[in-house]
């Protein structure tokens, strides 16, 4: 009897458990996002998307969604073949015309030429000859940040290392660099901040050979309009992007305590330390595109004319196409990540931001070998689509 009485109770406790789990079950499954209820813009969302793209992919790589009015997609296969059908998914959409019409917001023939002009600054040898550059200036914006207490990595190292790395690279000068610094306007005015940006190019013309020389390599078709838009266009690119490379870098480092601790033994590490943070973490979590014509991705029909948002985010972890797609790991071969896009329209300056990003952290690892948070770590996070980090502090 007394037996029974226990195993009763014990199979009452089991049970009371198992009807606990279901219920938590129940309660996450209804939380979950379908693509009629998602908003990005949720402030839950925006701290971590992932759990939400994996919800949404394990229901289909294709979605649209009524409440941001475009099409979300998700799979790698997906995300891959529409960034290789520039005929079916176009560039020419709002987000990026605004920013520059010649070469991001441009289709092919057009959109060739342009990009033949500004590969020159992108050159194997042209890289070679800007690395010491980025080194050296590297080295000189981070030592005096070890005199003091901490400092912030994306506003104190990560963006000014960029920004001279970018104006050596396209040529402005220390007047111009100033003044592309001070322009005003903000990323949330781009209307009155590229009119900022294409007044100190026109008053730098005299001054820099820039101009001349995207024109000539254009092979004369490119007139000086429109040099100036992709001069822009480099600056807005190699800036904000890279930025936020170095920066998330730096907190999976801190998050990471023996990665980093191989990577700063081993620097030859660094480039596949590098890819692995740019998987994880890309610049940009979606690509924009419109389809051109009514097509299909994965048996789902997208109409012509749709607003389609590639989330190269979630395609990077898609478990078809990466083992432990979650997990940082150096060793990861192919690691055939797509943030900085594909095909045509794959990202011209993307070795120069991986080249950035190695040599930003080489040189504080090396200058500061026991940096840390400023913060506990567990609250610090990634904002979601901008892919800065929130303050990210360290200390020396």
């Amino acid at each position: 009897m007394t037996h029974t009485r226990k195993l009763s109770r014990g199979a009452s406790a089991l049970a009371g458990k198992a009807r606990g789990v279901a219920s938590l079950l129940r309660r996450k499954l209804a939380q979950a996002p379908t693509a009629e209820t998602l908003e990005l813009t949720a402030p839950e969302v925006v701290a971590n998307p992932f759990p939400c793209y994996e919800a949404l992919r394990g229901s289909g790589s294709v979605h649209f969604l009524p409440r941001h009015d475009f099409w979300l997609v998700l799979g790698y296969d997906d995300v891959n073949a529409a960034l290789m059908q520039p005929q079916l998914f176009s560039n020419r959409v709002r987000d990026y015309r605004q920013v520059d019409g010649v070469l991001l917001g441009a289709d092919p023939p057009e959109h060739a030429t342009a990009r033949r002009a500004v590969s020159h600054f992108f050159s194997a040898q042209a890289l070679t000859a800007q690395a010491p550059f980025a080194e050296r200036t590297a080295e000189r914006l981070l030592r005096p940040l070890l005199d003091g207490a901490e400092f912030e990595v994306l506003r104190d190292f990560a963006s000014p290392l960029v920004e001279e790395v970018i104006a050596h690279l396209i040529g402005l000068d220390k007047e111009t660099l100033a003044a592309m610094r001070a322009a005003p306007g903000s990323a949330g005015d781009l209307e009155s901040l590229f009119a900022s940006f294409d007044s100190i190019i026109e008053a730098a013309a005299e001054r820099t050979p820039l101009c001349d020389q995207l024109v000539r390599e254009g092979g004369g078709v490119i007139p000086r309009a429109h040099a100036r838009s992709l001069i822009r266009l480099l600056w807005v690119a190699g800036t904000t992007t890279t930025r936020r490379s170095v920066s998330s870098s730096v907190l999976l480092l801190l998050r990471h305590p023996g990665v980093r601790e191989r990577v700063a033994s081993e620097p030859s590490l660094l480039p596949a330390f590098v890819e692995e943070s740019i998987r994880l973490h890309p610049p940009e979590h979606m690509l924009s595109r419109a389809a051109a014509v009514e097509t299909e991705l994965s048996g789902v029909k997208i109409p012509a004319g749709a607003t389609v948002k590639l989330c190269v985010a979630a395609a990077n972890r898609d478990p078809s196409r990466f083992d432990r797609p979650e997990s940082l790991l150096l060793g990861r071969a192919p690691n055939r990540q797509l943030s900085f896009g594909g095909g045509t329209h794959r990202c011209v300056g993307a070795a120069l931001a991986r080249m950035e990003a190695a040599t930003a952290l080489r040189v504080l690892l090396r200058l500061a070998p026991d940096f840390r948070s400023a913060r506990p770590l567990d609250t610090l996070r990634f904002v979601g689509f901008a892919n800065d980090t929130e303050r990210l502090e360290i200390k020396c």
